[in-house]
Formats: C-alpha cells, structure tokens, sequence
C-alpha cells in the first residue's frame, strides 16, 4: 500500500500543478520607473501652471514671448511665406502658429503642451544616463531634472527654450544610444534633421554638425562608409535649412541660412557698455513696437535706429556686417576690455547664478513659490559633477566625446556674444548626462583606488570654485526695484491700475531712498524712464491727470529720444491746451524710433486687441496728425469712436478723412456704419449698396465693417 500510495501521489501533484495557471512575467521595472518619473514631471509643471495662473505673471507675455505670439498670429493670418527674413529663428514661431491653427490654443494651452515636452525631456535624459551608466543613476538624473528649476521655469514661458530643450535632449539619447557603434545612413540623417531643427531655433547649433559627423562613423569603415554617413548627416540638415535659405531669399533677395542676429548680438557683447548680459545698443530708444513690420521680428534688428541716429539705410545682411564692424573695432581698439569680458561670460555661463533677461526666476518664484528643488533642482548642484564630468566623458567612447564636444559648441555659440539665463539653459542637457558620469563614480567611491578617489574630489572640487566663485549680480536694492516695476507693468496688462500704481510707487521710493545706484548709460536710462511712464499711464487710467503730467514729463528727460515717453507727453500737453508745445513734441516723432505713423497704428492695434479703446483711439489720432493720408488711421478712428458711443465725434473724422482723400468703398462703408448704429437703416442700406464688392473681397478689414452694419441692421 505504501509502495502503491507512493507511487501515486507524485502523479496527483503532477496533475494539479497542470491545472495551475502559468505565472505572469514580471513587468520591466525600467520602463515603469521610467514613467513615473516622467508622470512626476509633468504633474509638477501642471500645478506650477495652476499657481501661476493665479499671479498677475499668469497669460502675461514679455516682450520676446509678445513677438512670437504676434508673429505665429501674422503667419496663420497672411500665410507660412511671410514678408520678411528672419532676425530671430524662426521654428518657435512656426510651431506656435501650427499648434494655435490646428487646436486653437491660448497661452496656457501652449504651455500645457510646453509642459509635455517638458516632461518627455526629463524621461530622455534620464534613458540617456542609464545607458551611460546604470540604473540607480538613471532614476537619480531623472528626478533631478523633472525638478530642475529652471527647467520647470522656462516650460511654462512662451519662449523657443522648452522645444529647443527637448530637441537638444532627443539628440543626446539618441547619440548615446548609438554608441560606439556609428550610424545607418538612415539614423546620420535624422541626426542632421534634428541638427537642422535646433539651428532654426538658434543659428550656432549648425557647428554640432562637426562631432556629429564623428559619432556617425562605424568602427573600421571605409571611406565610401564614412562619406555616405557625412552625406546622409548633411541631407538631413539640408532638409530644414535650405527652405529656410530659399524662403528668405525669396522675401529680401539675400541668401541668409538662418537669421541675420549675428553682428548685432556679437555688438550687444561687445561695445563700451557691455556687462557680459544684455545690454541697449540702440540708445535709449528700447521701446520696440512690436508685430509693426509683421513676421521675422525685424522690429528687434536696429536698422531703424540706424537710420534715425546715422543716417543708415541698410538691408539685413548689411546690418548685421555693421554690427559686427562695430565690435571688431572696439575689440581692436580695447583689446584687455574684451579679453576680460570673455572671461566673465565664461564665468557667468559656469556660475551659480542666473542672469536674467526676458524674464526673472527670482520674480517667479517669490509669487509663485517653489519652482524645483531647491539646491539639488539647481545649476549650482549639476555644475560642479558636470565640470567634473568632463574629464571623464572621453573615457565613454563616442557618445562620452559628443558630450563634451557638445558643451564645447554650445560655449562657443554664447561666449563671443553675451550670456544669459535662458542661454545657459541650453548646456544643461549635456552637462547632466556629464554629472550622472561623476554621480556613478561617487557611488562607487569607496571601492575606488586611492589614487582614483583622490582624483574624483581634486576634480569636484575644481567643479565646485569655478561654479561658486563670485559673480556679478542684482543687488538686493535693484532687484526689489525691479520687481515693483515689472509687477506694476503686469497689473497695467491686466487692466488693474490700482494695483500697479502701488507697485510703481514702491519702487519710486526705492528709487528716492538712495538705496538705489543710478546706473549709467542707455540701459540705466530706458529703466528709469518706463518706470516714470508706465506710473503715469496707471494715473492716467485713474483720472489723476495732474498728477501723470508730472511723470510724463519726467519720462521725457530721462529719455528724451523716446517715441512712447514725447508721444503720451504731447497728448498730455494736447489735452490742456497747451497746444505750442504738443505741437512741438509731434513735430519731433517722426525722427524717433517708433514716432512714425506706421508705427503709432501698430501700437493702436496692440492697445484694442489689449481691451484699452480710450488709448487705442488716441494712438490712431496721433497717426493721422502726422499724415492725413493714413485711410487705415482714418478707418479704425472712426470704428474705435463708434465703439466708444461717441458718433459726432466719429462723423468729423470720418469727414476729415473724406477731406483727406479716403477711397470711396471705405467711405461709402463707414457712413453705413454711422447711418445704422444712428438708427437710420434708409441711409445705411443706401450707403452699403455703394460699397464696392470686389473691394471687399479684396479688404478684410472692410469686409468687416460691412459685416458690422449689416449686423447693426439685422438688430
């Protein structure tokens, strides 16, 4: 029986262990650390999202965020073509238009979309560092970057950082992946596309193109091997610049690869004000009227206040080679300056500190709160294991020397022109797969030979002096100042002029407290004279008119070559009848940059679509005092006055403009207009049955004050 039950019972086992279900494979645990560390990054964005938008900071645009949104906006209204080249890289604005055409989105849309690309950066940077290292170093990098301050801070601005960062991130998984093993003809030519991608954001990515064509070479390949590899690299960059080149010599009939901002950034680094940050090199005149030329943000390029100052009439190539003199000549002449402000951007790009242009971290953050991590989430922790790194890269084959080559190239593109924050943000990418290199050796710390270990720290702590050392900052006193200004210029966009004259006051009496270094030259001087015409502005829309006289005029001697600063005091002038010397202040503008007439109907579009009519209308007023020939001055004159119920005084611009010579369809039209809001729908349907309707297909702007009547009609 024994014999039998021991013979049977390992049969039943057998039987029921068939009858178990097979067990389940384990996930792979990297892929779901992987997104998990992607989900945190993007949740992190997403909330930084929601409490920004509950700052006066929130859909609030600076000025470069302002000319890539009205540039995308010119681009979905007249066409991808344009009418300019580029002075600025084009991609960001393109996109913008894309995504803005294809979903509708707003501000906070994009940058809900930015805080995606965001979060993707994070997961291919922290792929990148596993493979070059291990897994913990990986799930380490990968925290650290979806925390990164800056990281979290320039996704959720309207600014080419974030698409540049991510494009940057996918190039450098994708080089690491690789290895050493170089690149089908296939994968050559996707990295010249993303090469290609990143230069028409900004221009100096082209010289990746060099220890690109090294990391695509197979071990041991022929030449016919390594040629159709260069080849392929090179179509692929082909493939996104010579549109570019071609679309830009299609619209100014000068060949220029990308942007023609070289002289005038390497002038902006190089000249008797330079800081080493950004600097006015077109004298006090920094009031830009944005979008007044259309797409490729020609308004930033100078030619106007070359003009205006010199007598200049240059095309953009020009320009920009007189730029360029102009630095080559100070360089010649003052040969220490410029070898010591070479050294202090190369300071500046390794510190700890950020330098601020567009935007300030710092302002941010007291508002917002917590941007990353603090001290880890850092420049001032990557820095030193990058610098440290460095010296390890080439020990990691290919991919180890295109990090290093790629830190080389992304120093040479700032270095020769001037440094700032979201310039830098540039070399983080590489600089933390550099850092995972140095946070693999310290892991292993204790089993490494003395030698070795001693080696490790001489070299963090190299790291650490260069990113430590003293560098050239705010003040307390100037950074206070400045954010008082800034806020009270965001509470005037949002309408609140309460709110910004208390800000404006606040850094008034900083200003008067002689905590305050005056800083001198151009720069110094535009602060101050914004600063005066924006608190005059805030009492203005208060009715405090006697009190905002006082500040214009203020404006006006800091800044007496200021277009917005003489234009707003003869208005002031205007309205009290001191009539001699507004006509005097109008008679300097159109030598300003910006006083012309084209420029004041630019900046009345900008005031309407802002909400602002009162001041809207008063820009348009302005034009067709300077030049009665303006029908589109005459026009939104006359549609602002009926907006704002003031028909007679519509009725005399819309006479002054029919002295003045306005076409007949526009006249015909805006008669309509007047005859329908008045009540009298005879006269209006008369009127609109003489508008012309070829000039309307032709005009959308008339084809939509004919819409406008006819809707005033149909009520």
């Amino acid at each position: 029986m024994m014999a039998r039950g021991g013979a049977t019972k390992p049969a039943a086992v057998a039987r029921a262990g068939a009858r178990r279900p097979a067990a389940r494979p384990r996930p792979p645990a990297w892929p779901l650390a992987l997104a998990a560390i992607a989900v945190l990054a993007w949740a992190w964005r997403l909330l930084y999202l929601a409490r920004l938008s509950r700052t006066p900071l929130g859909d609030s645009l600076g000025p470069d965020g302002q000319i890539y949104w009205d540039w995308s906006g010119y681009l979905i209204q007249h066409g991808p073509l344009g009418r300019n080249p580029f002075f600025m890289g084009p991609l960001y604005a393109y996109v913008l238009a894309l995504l803005r055409t294809a979903f509708h989105l707003p501000i906070r849309g994009v940058l809900e979309v930015q805080s995606v690309l965001g979060a993707a950066s994070v997961a291919l940077l922290a792929d990148a560092a596993r493979r070059l290292t291990n897994r913990g170093v990986g799930i380490a990098i990968g925290l650290i970057v979806a925390l990164f301050g800056m990281g979290v801070f320039m996704d959720g601005l309207i600014l080419m950082e974030s698409l540049l960062f991510f494009l940057e991130c996918l190039l450098l998984w994708q080089v690491v992946r690789l290895g050493s093993r170089g690149a089908t003809p296939w994968q050559a030519a996707a990295l010249g596309l993303l090469i290609g991608l990143l230069a028409a954001g900004r221009a100096t990515a082209v010289l990746l193109l060099v220890p690109g064509t090294f990391v695509i070479v197979p071990p041991g390949a022929t030449r016919r091997r390594a040629a159709i590899g260069a080849v392929a690299l090179v179509a692929g960059f082909l493939a996104i610049s010579a549109p570019i080149a071609w679309r830009n010599h299609r619209v100014s009939g000068e060949w220029i690869p990308f942007t023609y901002n070289f002289g005038y950034n390497l002038y902006v680094g190089n000249n008797p004000e330079a800081t080493g940050g950004f600097v006015w090199i077109t004298g006090s005149q920094t009031h830009v009227i944005v979008g007044e030329h259309g797409d490729g943000a020609v308004d930033l390029d100078g030619r106007e206040y070359l003009k205006k100052t010199r007598g200049l009439d240059l095309g953009p190539s020009a320009s920009s080679r007189y730029w360029a003199a102009q630095a080559l000549e100070w360089a010649r002449r003052q040969p220490g300056r410029a070898l010591q402000l070479a050294g202090r951007k190369l300071l500046l790009l390794w510190n700890r500190r950020e330098v601020p242009q567009v935007e300030n971290v710092d302002e941010f953050r007291s508002l917002v709160g917590p941007i990353g991590l603090p001290f880890l989430g850092s420049f001032a922790f990557i820095g030193p294991l990058a610098l440290a790194g460095l010296f390890m890269a080439p020990r990691r084959g290919r991919p180890g020397g295109f990090l290093v080559a790629t830190v080389a190239c992304v120093t040479a593109g700032i270095v020769p022109f001037f440094v700032t924050d979201r310039y830098r943000h540039h070399l983080v990418p590489a600089a933390v797969l550099l850092a995972a290199l140095t946070l693999e050796r310290l892991v292993a710390l204790r089993r490494l030979a003395p030698r070795e270990r001693a080696a490790l720290l001489r070299m963090l702590a190299l790291g650490a002096i260069v990113v430590f050392l003293p560098a050239p900052g705010l003040s307390r006193e100037k950074y206070e100042w400045g954010l008082a200004a800034d806020l009270g210029a965001r509470w005037l966009e949002h309408d609140r002029p309460d709110l910004a004259l208390a800000e404006f006051e606040k850094a008034v009496a900083i200003q008067g407290s002689g905590r305050l270094p005056h800083l001198a030259g151009a720069t110094g001087a535009a602060e101050r004279g914004e600063l005066d015409l924006n608190l005059a502005i805030a009492l203005t829309r208060l009715h405090r008119d006697d009190e905002a006289l006082g500040y214009y005029e203020r404006a006006v001697r800091e800044v007496p070559d200021d277009a917005a600063s003489v234009r707003a005091l003869a208005r002031a002038y205007d309205e009290r009848g001191r009539s001699a010397e507004a006509a005097s202040l109008y008679a300097r503008l159109p030598g300003l940059i910006g006083g012309d007439p084209g420029a004041l109907i630019a900046q009345g579009w900008s005031a309407a679509r802002a909400g602002h009519i009162a001041e809207a209308e008063g820009y348009f007023a302005d034009a067709v005092r300077l030049d009665d020939r303006r029908a589109d001055a005459w026009a939104a004159l006359v549609r602002l006055r009926v907006q704002l119920g003031r028909l007679p005084q519509a009725r005399e611009a819309l006479e002054a403009a029919q002295r003045a010579g306005l076409p007949a369809p526009q006249l015909h039209a805006h008669l309509a207009l007047l005859a329908a809001v008045a009540g009298d729908g005879t006269t209006a349907s008369r009127e609109l049955a003489a508008v012309d309707p070829a000039a309307v297909a032709r005009d959308p702007v008339l084809a939509d004050v004919v819409a406008q009547t006819r809707a005033v009609l149909g009520r």
